[in-house]
C-alpha cells in the first residue's frame, strides 16, 4: 500500500478561502498559531465571494434574534476601519429598498422596525419623490423607499484577497488546488486530527468548515447531518462605466421569499451592476448564465431604473450561493468529534458579516477548545497591508515616479483599466497563477473589451514569471488552457487524429 503523503502539522485548518474563510484566517493570525487555509480553487476569490452583489448591507433584512441579524450590523460597522488597514476599496453609497404601492410600503415599514431592533443606524422611510431627488433615474411609480445611509459597496475581489494576504503576512499558510476528500480522527474517533486531500494529509486538532456550498458535504464527513445546503444560482449583468452614472446608491426591490430581489447599483469601480436572479439547483458549481435568467434580471432592474441601456452590457456572470434549510447562519462547534467547527449557510448578508463571523469563530475556539490550543497573542502581528498600487488612480507625477524606478510601470498591459506590466508581475509575486487570478488582483480584462487586448500579454507575463510555457497557462486552473500550439506551426499526424 502506498504511503499517504503528510503535508504538515498545524494548530488550525480552515477549509475554504472565500471571504469568510479568509477573514477567519486573518483574525486567528492575531494569535501565535500555525494556520493552514485550504481551497480547491486555483485562484482567489472563487465561488460566491467572486460572484455576488458586493453590497455591505445595513442589517435590517433579518429578524431580530437571528445570528445573521446580529453579525450583519456588526460586520457593517467593522468594514470601514478594515478597509483602511487592509487597503481595499469601499464606496459609501447608501441603499434604498423601493416600494410600489401600499402593500410594499407596509413591508418596508417592517424592515425599518427590524433595522431599529438590530441596531442599524441611518434608517429613514422617504417618499418616492424624495428618492428621485437623489436618484432621478429611479422609476416614477416608486411610491416610497427605505433609506439606509450605512449601506455601501465594496470591491469584493480586493477585500477577499486583502484578508488572506494579511493572514499569510502574519504566518498563515495558503494551499490552493487542494481539495478535501475526508476528515481524519484519533484512534477513538472522538477527536479531529486533520483532513485528507488530493495532495495528502494535513494534521491539526481543530478544523473549521467554511467550504461554502460544500459545507454540508464536509459536515457529513464529521457525522453531522443537521443541515442541508441548497445551491442557488443568481445571474448578473455588468455594464460599461458610461452607464455607471445612472445611479449613485444601491437600489433594491422589495424582498420576497426567494431573496432580496433584483438590485441596481454602481460598483466600487463605477460600472453598473444588476441582478441577481434566484434559481435553486442541485449542481454546486454550475455558474452558467441563461437567456431566461438574464431577461429576468434585466426586466427586474428596469422596474427600478427604466433607462438601463442593455446594449452597454460588457459581460454577464452567475454565482451560486449557499442557501441553508435552517433559515440562519450555522456557526457552532460540534459536540463530537471534538475540534470540528461548522461555519455554514453563509449566504447574504454573509459578505457583510464576514469580519464579525471571524471574531465569533475565534470566541468559539477560546470557549470550546482552550485546552487544545492556546490563543496567545502573535507578537509580530501586523494588522496593515497595502494593495498593489492602482495605476489608474495615481496622479501623473506618481506614475512618472514609479516608472522612473521600474520601467514596467510605464508599460500598459490593459488599456481599458490602465493596468501596467508591473502590476501584473506583482500579482504573480503575491500568488496569482492564472489569467483569472491576475484579473482578480489588478483588473486586466474587466473593462470594455473584456480581455480582448490584454489577455495575450497577461499570458506572456505569467509564463515568463512562473517559468512555464505559454501553453501551460490556464484561464482558471484545471483544464482551462488557453493555447493549443504555436500559430503557423504544422501539426503532427497524431495531433490531427
Amino acid at each position: 500500500m502506498a504511503r499517504v503523503r503528510e503535508c504538515g502539522y498545524y494548530d488550525i485548518i480552515v477549509i475554504g478561502c472565500g471571504i469568510v474563510g479568509a477573514a477567519i484566517a486573518r483574525d486567528l493570525s492575531r494569535y501565535a498559531l500555525k494556520i493552514a487555509v485550504i481551497d480547491k480553487s486555483s485562484d482567489l476569490p472563487s465561488g460566491a465571494s467572486r460572484a455576488n452583489s458586493s453590497m455591505l448591507h445595513g442589517g435590517f433584512d433579518d429578524e431580530p434574534g437571528l445570528l445573521k441579524a446580529k453579525l450583519c450590523a456588526k460586520g457593517n460597522r467593522m468594514y470601514r476601519p478594515l478597509s483602511e488597514e487592509l487597503d481595499f476599496k469601499i464606496r459609501d453609497c447608501g441603499s434604498f429598498v423601493c416600494a410600489k404601492g401600499a402593500e410594499e410600503e407596509k413591508h418596508i415599514e417592517k424592515l425599518y422596525e427590524q433595522g431599529k431592533a438590530n441596531g442599524v443606524i441611518g434608517l429613514e422611510i422617504v417618499s418616492g419623490d424624495k428618492l428621485r431627488e437623489k436618484e432621478p433615474n429611479a422609476a416614477p411609480d416608486i411610491t416610497a423607499a427605505l433609506w439606509c445611509s450605512s449601506g455601501a459597496i465594496v470591491n469584493n475581489f480586493e477585500a477577499t484577497l486583502a484578508f488572506i494576504d494579511n493572514a499569510c503576512q502574519n504566518g498563515a499558510s495558503l494551499f490552493t488546488e487542494t481539495e478535501v476528500t475526508g476528515l481524519l480522527f484519533d484512534d477513538a474517533g472522538a477527536n479531529i486530527s486533520g483532513v485528507s486531500t488530493n495532495r495528502g494529509n494535513f494534521r491539526a486538532p481543530i478544523v473549521i468548515n467554511a467550504a461554502g456550498t460544500y459545507t454540508d458535504v464536509i459536515s457529513r464527513m464529521a457525522g453531522d447531518d443537521s443541515f442541508k445546503i441548497y445551491p442557488t444560482r443568481g445571474e448578473y449583468f455588468i455594464f460599461d462605466r458610461s452607464a455607471g452614472n445612472l445611479v449613485t446608491s444601491f437600489l433594491f426591490s422589495c424582498p420576497s421569499a426567494l431573496g432580496k430581489g433584483i438590485t441596481v447599483a454602481r460598483t466600487a469601480d463605477d460600472n453598473l451592476l444588476i441582478g441577481p436572479t434566484s434559481v435553486r439547483q442541485t449542481d454546486r458549481e454550475d455558474t452558467g448564465t441563461t437567456i431566461p435568467g438574464l431577461d429576468e434580471a434585466f426586466e427586474g432592474a428596469k422596474r427600478l431604473v427604466p433607462r438601463i441601456p442593455r446594449n452597454m452590457s460588457i459581460t454577464t456572470f452567475a454565482g451560486v450561493r449557499a442557501n441553508i434549510d435552517i433559515g440562519d447562519f450555522c456557526i457552532k462547534a460540534a459536540d463530537k468529534p471534538r475540534g470540528f467547527v461548522n461555519v455554514a449557510g453563509i449566504k447574504s448578508p454573509g459578505f457583510t458579516s464576514a469580519p464579525a463571523i471571524a471574531e465569533y469563530v475565534a470566541e468559539i475556539i477560546k470557549d470550546s477548545f482552550g485546552g487544545i490550543v492556546k490563543l496567545e497573542k502573535n507578537p509580530t502581528f501586523n494588522p496593515e497591508r497595502k494593495h498593489i498600487p492602482r495605476f489608474s488612480e495615481l496622479s501623473n507625477e506618481e506614475r512618472a515616479e514609479l516608472a522612473r524606478k521600474d520601467p514596467k510601470w510605464g508599460q500598459i498591459v490593459c488599456r481599458c483599466e490602465s493596468v501596467t506590466e508591473a502590476q501584473v508581475v506583482e500579482a504573480v509575486r503575491r500568488g496569482a497563477r492564472t489569467v483569472m487570478g491576475v484579473k482578480m488582483w489588478v483588473r486586466p480584462g474587466m473593462g470594455r473589451c473584456q480581455g480582448g487586448f490584454c489577455s495575450p500579454m497577461v499570458v506572456e507575463i505569467l509564463a515568463r514569471e512562473l517559468g512555464l510555457s505559454p501553453l501551460e497557462i490556464t484561464r482558471q486552473g484545471g483544464n482551462s488552457k488557453l493555447l493549443t500550439g504555436m500559430t503557423k506551426s504544422p501539426l503532427l499526424p497524431e495531433e490531427l487524429s
